[in-house]
């Protein structure tokens, strides 16, 4: 893991320039821990920080052309690395080192942005051409990395992190209404939207090129999704098979790659132990294996990970999250984030990814991803059974249907599928739901109903569906499920998974986090494969997955049904009368001056989940309590009280570069 940070434009004294990008590298030094690097011209000024993963010797950052052209920053991993690095020398060009990052550099300068479709990895990075004066921003398909910008008086100011942009004295500060309610409705701003006002976020699958002729933003890559019959595959279902398991393998043998020990989460489902099944196969000696429990909660997998890690024959470990950990690391998560947080889930990956670290492990493999591909959440069970209401009517066959299907949802959603179908059937009739099956979930979110501003929820679906039209090809056209399953990658996945709990909560733990299941290769195999492949008679969700891997799976294992990752967080978090931290964060004034929040809503709200003491909080109550913490802690600490850390850069600082004199001067 690493970041960058910069700006163009800055009309600043290269004092000046060299002081704030200081600032901006504090912000984000947790990033990247070993070293940093400066970039300097008189209109652009870049830096970075790097977590070595990949040639920790010459893979330094910044990194320039030997024609002094080019200059990149990078942050995140080029998994396809040594076979792009092959045909680049085919063409002439020479390398000085063995990094991915040289890689990409000469990738870029070579091809262009013809080279984001070439590349397999999860990045963010920022690419400058000295000669054109153009800035190149780039963001992996899914989200796996994140980047963020903002213009401030003809400024133009990124970082991997908003804490790197709040650290610039300049960078106005303020919680977005707009932005912190749909956060709360889709768990996720809308893509491309942050918290904070004025400040964007890269979207996935994107490049922001910005220059003299202004600032163009650009979709380089559109998810595949199931359209179910268009662009099926050709295959028996025992091929299909058998080149899943070939597909899988190489994102594993490529997301191994790197100069340090690796080894594998292991949550006792179905996703992770497939990864780490493979992985066993390509690891000589050990692998270590990772996972969390929560002692005496109906929410603990502790039997299932020993089960597989028995199977496997790995060196397993694992960390154990209490209630007290919740409250004393709730504040930090929230500023890690930099979003609401609607489940204690991220303390908890975050504790898993400090243990990792300290076990020596750098690379970690993860199974995230594989229920957007495979059908694996009850929300595509809902929208498989609402397409089928929208073309024979809503009867109780139906609702029969949705009954035997549904299972991982309503443990902690209680809703019953008659209330479902009814549901959409008052709000849908005969027309398939822009928001697809999701447009359940999003009412369901009690979140924005505690604002001032209350009635821009259909503006906050607007957006998004106009964002969805943009980046979708006939998405008017998709069915309930295809809607329904791009909305999970969205929202789920990229907005939500892949920043607050991958990349966000091991963000200083000394470890690189990757997941095979958002290979592209992967979930482009997975988007022609028959949906009854996938779901089978709406009760086997991964039906294929399952099946590919029930020679090497336990049956405990390979069976289980689908069950989300859940650590109990609301009722741990309640006001208690002692003066902690959630006593003075839901302090009237606290509330009062928190300028999105309605105080008579939050009051009422408060009151009610304090009702629950010593049991469970229940949804959407749980949800909304700590979207409302979450809003406050964000006010407090990346608002009304930024503090940049005091890191020494000097220390760090392993290369600059000076161009304000023409040729560069290297360090």
């Amino acid at each position: 893991m690493c970041g960058v940070v910069g700006f163009l434009n800055s009309r600043k004294r290269r004092d000046d320039r060299i002081t704030s990008l200081r600032r901006g590298l504090r912000g984000i030094a947790h990033r990247g821990p070993d070293e940093a690097g400066i970039y300097d011209d008189d209109e652009f000024t870049l830096g970075t920080v790097r977590l070595s993963v990949i040639d920790p010797m010459l893979g330094k950052q910044p990194m320039v052309t030997a024609d002094e052209r080019f200059v990149l920053g990078f942050n995140g991993e080029i998994f396809n690395y040594l076979e792009l690095r092959q045909e680049l020398v085919a063409q002439g060009v020479t390398f000085a080192t063995n990094s991915d990052t040289e890689v990409l550099l000469h990738s870029l300068a070579t091809w262009g942005e013809a080279a984001l479709d070439r590349l397999n990895g999860q990045f963010a990075f920022a690419f400058y051409d000295r000669q054109r004066r153009e800035l190149l921003l780039g963001r992996d398909p899914f989200g796996e990395r994140p980047l963020f910008y903002t213009e401030q008086n003809g400024a133009f100011l990124f970082a991997s992190e908003i804490k790197g942009l709040f650290a610039f004295p300049e960078v106005h500060r303020e919680l977005s209404v707009e932005g912190v309610r749909a956060n709360g409705r889709f768990w996720t701003p809308v893509p491309g939207e942050s918290c904070f006002t004025g400040v964007r976020s890269l979207p996935p699958g994107h490049t922001l090129r910005v220059g003299p002729g202004g600032t163009v933003l650009s979709a380089y890559f559109e998810i595949p999704i199931d359209r179910g019959d268009r662009g099926r595959t050709e295959l028996s279902f025992t091929d299909a098979k058998a080149a899943l398991r070939d597909k899988l393998d190489e994102a594993v043998r490529f997301r191994l790659r790197g100069d340090y020990p690796r080894g594998a989460f292991l949550s006792g489902g179905l996703d992770s132990s497939i990864v780490a099944w493979i992985a066993r196969q390509h690891i000589t000696g050990d692998l270590p294996t990772f996972s969390i429990t929560v002692p005496d909660s109906w929410a603990d997998e502790s039997a299932y990970q020993k089960i597989i890690a028995a199977k496997l024959g790995t060196r397993h470990s694992s960390v154990v999250a209490t209630g007290r950990d919740i409250r004393e690391r709730f504040p930090n998560l929230v500023r890690k984030c930099e979003s609401l947080l609607h489940f204690a889930a991220p303390v908890a990956v975050e504790m898993l990814a400090e243990h990792v670290g300290q076990s020596g492990v750098r690379i970690v493999l993860g199974g995230e991803g594989a229920d957007e591909a495979f059908f694996g959440y009850d929300i595509l069970k809902e929208a498989t059974v609402l397409d089928s209401c929208l073309a024979g009517g809503f009867t109780a066959e139906q609702e029969k249907l949705l009954g035997s299907g549904l299972a991982d949802v309503l443990l902690t959603d209680p809703t019953t599928p008659a209330a479902i179908l009814r549901f959409f059937e008052d709000r849908a009739g005969r027309q398939t739901p822009v928001m697809g099956a999701h447009l359940r979930r999003f009412e369901a979110e009690l979140y924005p109903g505690l604002l001032r501003a209350r009635n821009g929820v259909a503006d906050d679906d607007r957006r998004l569906a106009d964002f969805a039209r943009s980046r979708i090809t006939g998405f008017d056209d998709l069915d309930t499920v295809g809607r329904s399953q791009w909305l999970d990658y969205q929202t789920l996945l990229s907005g939500y998974g892949m920043t607050c709990l991958a990349d966000r909560p091991g963000a200083g733990c000394r470890i690189e986090s990757r997941y095979p299941f958002v290979d592209r290769s992967v979930v482009a195999f997975a988007a022609g494969l028959p949906r009854e492949w996938k779901l089978r008679g709406l009760t086997r969700e991964k039906h294929i997955l399952r099946e590919a891997y029930a020679d090497v799976l336990p049956e405990e294992i390979r069976d289980r049904p689908k069950f989300g990752m859940r650590i109990p967080g609301a009722e741990h978090l309640l006001p208690t009368g002692t003066g902690d931290w959630v006593d003075d964060i839901l302090s009237p004034r606290r509330v009062r001056d928190c300028g999105v929040l309605d105080a008579a809503g939050v009051q009422r709200l408060v009151a009610h989940v304090g009702s629950f003491a010593g049991g469970q909080v229940p949804f959407p109550y749980n949800h909304a309590y700590l979207q409302v913490l979450s809003t406050l802690l964000l006010q407090e600490s990346l608002v009304d009280n930024v503090e940049v850390p005091e890191v020494d850069i000097d220390r760090m600082l392993l290369r600059q570069f000076d161009g304000t004199g023409g040729a560069l001067i290297r360090r």
